[in-house]
């Protein structure tokens, strides 16, 4: 009778595979600072990297893509990538990631980075409801 070793759990720390797991099921946030903590340069380059995926509207507008969206949080510029592009196109997706390493810049995950690019006054009337609502300064684009 042969018996089976038992897995060994030491061997991949649940640790790392929850971050897998959150990373895949997240959007990607690149934020304008490098990993040694200076400010990327350009200070246009989440439009430009953005522009990538923008189209001209009808109104000769430029609209971005929904994916891939150019962001203000927290004072830094940042691109946001929806996860719905690495399934889509993930050769443009692991575009994004690429320029983002190559340039050494910091890379966050996620739930929904696109909701937090709404105004706070539509935050707070979608928690606390009609009555919470004051003007807030805008930080989105």
């Amino acid at each position: 009778m042969s018996v089976n070793p038992a897995p060994d759990s030491a061997a991949t720390p649940p640790t790392s595979l929850g971050v897998a797991a959150s990373a895949s099921e997240s959007d990607l946030v690149i934020k304008g600072i490098t990993l040694d903590g200076q400010q990327f340069r350009p200070s246009d380059w989440s439009d430009r990297l953005c522009g990538v995926m923008s189209a001209f509207g009808a109104d000769e507008q430029l609209r971005y893509s929904p994916l891939v969206q150019p962001a203000l949080r927290d004072g830094i510029r940042c691109v946001i990538v929806k996860r719905e592009l690495g399934e889509l196109e993930p050769r443009l997706f692991k575009f994004f990631l690429s320029f983002a390493v190559e340039n050494e810049l910091q890379i966050t995950y996620d739930a929904d980075a696109v909701a937090t690019l709404l105004p706070a006054a539509a935050k707070r009337l979608s928690v606390d409801g009609p009555a919470a609502v004051k003007p807030a300064k805008n930080e989105d684009y």
